[in-house]
């Protein structure tokens, strides 16, 4: 699996949490898929800024300047709403505009001439296939040191 094909995986299971946040009644359960959906966007983010935006600022540095913008509009949702009990009214119009905000992102990087498709253009494999051992450790160095 290279960088590109990496990444959209992870595009994909953080759709499946959030599928799975509002088809579940469970408070527990919504607690514990947050907490999944925070660390899955947070791993995600900094393998992103560590290892796949630098690489692209040469061939793309608009976009990567307009994606480090909606990380950080994302880090600051996922804060407010580590504050906000599950329970109370503005929970869910937060939580959704966070999915917005992270779908809008999803569909700027893998749109026709978004940063994936550039990526895939301006770098060989076997720099993506490097970018995607980087982003591996990254990754899990990141859920490793949220489980603790």
């Amino acid at each position: 699996m290279d960088a590109v094909e990496m990444i959209k995986q992870d595009h994909r299971t953080v759709e499946e949490l959030f599928g799975r946040f509002f088809e579940t009644d469970s408070e527990t359960t919504q607690e514990d898929l947050y907490q999944e959906i925070q660390t899955a966007l947070n791993a995600h983010a900094e393998m992103e800024e560590q290892v796949l935006y630098p690489a692209m600022k040469e061939f793309a540095a608009d976009q990567v300047e307009e994606a480090l913008r909606e990380h950080a509009q994302v880090k600051e949702a996922l804060v407010e709403l580590l504050d906000a009990d599950l329970n109370e009214e503005d929970f869910e119009s937060q939580f959704t505009k966070l999915m917005e905000d992270v779908r809008h992102h999803v569909q700027e990087e893998e749109s026709p001439g978004g940063i994936l498709e550039l990526a895939r253009q301006n770098l060989d494999q076997t720099t993506l296939a490097k970018m995607a051992t980087q982003m591996t450790n990254i990754k899990t160095g990141i859920e490793d040191d949220l489980a603790a």
